[in-house]
């Protein structure tokens, strides 16, 4: 039963429909950062700390409140306060709050938290009393800075590829790997634009940039590896993160489809993209000239 303290205490509030947020509460609990009294999900507050919490903008971030004195902060600014109170005000939570440090951090936290139903989506497209408000520039903040990652990820994934595999130079494979790559995503991204509702073209492209992100830190060792092994090594490396690679973004796919509730052929679109795209570009820089 909740004391009278506890009921005084503040507390965070948070999306009890986003996995990502119920695993991340998990951890802040797991890291004694945060008391479980102290973390109540949209669906365990009472009225008035729900209209409270509403209010102060928890559809779109976390929210802290103290019912004794009503004071609302949300965010990392929310989540500093809490875990001061925590942990007495250490050393990495005044580093934090400094300024600088913190517009970082809580950049860094919208970008995530206004995008959550992307980088984790529930398993049916669901609409609820916390769904982030979402506008075109908060989903380019995660696509566009995801994108740029995994264009560099499969940069040096061709660079090494070519080189250990001894198929060209290194350069010549990061310019391949980027246009196999690039031609899928950018075909995919202009049948998003003519065949899907607008509420869902961004989003599934959000989702598509997602995989793809997932699917090129999968070939991150072999990355690295395909420098210094020998050949035959490097080839069996390869083939293996190729195959893993393509396993784990189909499921994730195939989920992603599933919860933005469009059509199961567009998973088939991505797959055939994705091999047509690797398939036209290999036929283009190995035997153009020979046909």
């Amino acid at each position: 039963m909740t004391t009278e303290v506890q009921q005084r205490e503040k507390f965070l509030a948070y999306d009890g429909d986003c996995p990502m947020c119920r695993s991340t509460v998990a951890m802040l609990i797991r890291a004694k950062l945060v008391r479980p009294e102290q973390a109540r999900s949209n669906h365990d507050l009472s009225p008035d700390d729900f209209e409270t919490a509403y209010t102060a903008g928890m559809r779109n971030e976390l929210v802290v409140i103290d019912p004794e004195t009503r004071e609302v902060r949300k965010g990392t600014d929310g989540l500093l306060w809490i875990v001061r109170d925590n942990t007495g005000n250490n050393l990495l939570v005044r580093l934090l709050a400094l300024p600088g440090f913190r517009d970082l951090v809580r950049w860094g936290y919208q970008i995530i938290s206004y995008n959550r139903r992307i980088i984790s989506p529930p398993g049916h497209q669901i609409v609820c009393d916390c769904e982030p408000q979402v506008t075109t520039p908060r989903r380019l903040s995660l696509v566009v800075p995801v994108l740029l990652m995994t264009a560099v990820l499969l940069a040096l994934f061709g660079a090494s590829v070519f080189h250990g595999v001894e198929l060209g130079d290194a350069v010549s494979g990061a310019w391949f790997m980027e246009l196999a790559a690039g031609t899928s995503w950018l075909t995919l991204t202009i049948a998003a634009a003519a065949l899907l509702a607008p509420g869902k073209r961004l989003d599934y492209v959000a989702h598509l940039t997602v995989t793809m992100l997932i699917g090129a830190l999968v070939l991150l060792p072999a990355s690295v590896l395909g420098f210094f092994l020998p050949r035959e090594a490097a080839i069996g490396l390869v083939g293996l993160s190729l195959l893993v690679s393509f396993w784990l973004m189909f499921r994730m796919q195939k989920w992603r489809v599933k919860a933005l509730a469009i059509p199961h052929g567009w998973l088939w679109a991505w797959t055939a993209a994705l091999w047509i795209g690797a398939g036209a570009t290999t036929y283009w820089y190995f035997w153009r000239d020979a046909l």
